[in-house]
Parts: C-alpha cells; structure tokens; sequence
C-alpha cells in the first residue's frame, strides 16, 4: 500500500518560485532584523516567528520536500510553465500548511505597514499561496487535487485574518 500524498496538479512553475525566491528574500531581511532585535533597537516579533517556523519545517520535513523541490527546479531549467508536485501527505500537514499561510498573511501586513524593505506578495503570490494551501487542506479531508486554475485564484481575496489582525500598531 502506498503512503498517501497531496499532488500539486498543474503548479504554475514561475509563480512557484518567484514565491520561493521572495519567502528568501524575506527571510534574509528577517535575519538582520534578529540582528537588531538582540541589539535591543526593535521589538519585533513576527520575522522570529517565521524564523522559527520555516526552520521547524525544514528540519522536519527536509527530506521529503528534496524530490518535489528538484522537480520544481527541473520544470523550471526545462523552462516548463507547469509541473505536478507529489508532496508526502502526513496527520499535521494540514495544521501545517493553514499555520504558514497565515503567518505568511500577517509578514504580508507586517510588510505594508512598511516595517521592511522587501515588499509584501503580490495579489497573485497571496493567492498562490491560498490555493497551495487549500490543496493540503482538501486533499487531507480525502478530495482529491485540484489544479491551479489563473482565472479563479488570481481574482481579488481578502486577507486571511491572522493574530495581528484588528491589534494597535
């Protein structure tokens, strides 16, 4: 019997990672940001958070997420606008992804409210995301997969509301 897994059907392979390459790009900046929150000259505590999740993450599930990444990045050298995505499928993937997307909602308003240089996502990016989530979510629940589809996803959505959500800055 095979382990269960959730499949990413038709990853938009561009989209994909230009998300990868700005979560980075927020990470780095996050990285002097902790600079500068142990230097006591910010309170800051969102891009700890996202440290600390995004290293949870890779600690536990580095192995797995080897071969659908090579795949990514093969579809990507190949120049493929889409690619399916095999990703294990575990009890708290589900947890997982909604705590991720969320937290990357709330850096998104973090973002806008200008605390980085790096820019919060794009529309699009925002949507990705939610699809790539809902993906887990559903394909955890027993539905099966559900490609990316640009015209549905790529249409306006609120915020995900988040901790930071209706807090005083």
């Amino acid at each position: 019997m095979s382990e269960p897994t959730v499949v990413l059907r038709g990853y938009p392979v561009e989209l994909g990672v230009s998300v990868v390459e700005h979560v980075e790009d927020w990470m780095r900046e996050f990285a002097l940001v902790a600079l500068a929150r142990d230097a006591g000259t910010t309170g800051h505590e969102v891009p700890q958070r996202l440290q600390e999740m995004a290293r949870q993450l890779s600690g536990r599930y580095a192995r797995e997420l080897s071969e659908p990444e090579r795949t990514r990045a093969a579809a990507a050298a190949r120049g493929d606008a889409t690619v399916d995505l095999v990703y294990p499928l575990r009890p708290e993937s589900a947890p997982a992804a909604l705590g991720w997307r969320d937290l990357m909602h709330e850096v998104d308003r973090y973002c806008a409210a200008e605390e980085l240089l790096t820019l919060q996502r794009t529309p699009r990016q925002v949507a990705f995301t939610d699809w790539l989530t809902d993906e887990f979510v559903r394909q955890s629940a027993g539905e099966p997969p559900r490609p990316w589809d640009d015209r549905r996803w790529s249409r306006p959505r609120a915020p995900a509301p988040g901790p930071a959500a209706g807090r005083a800055g």
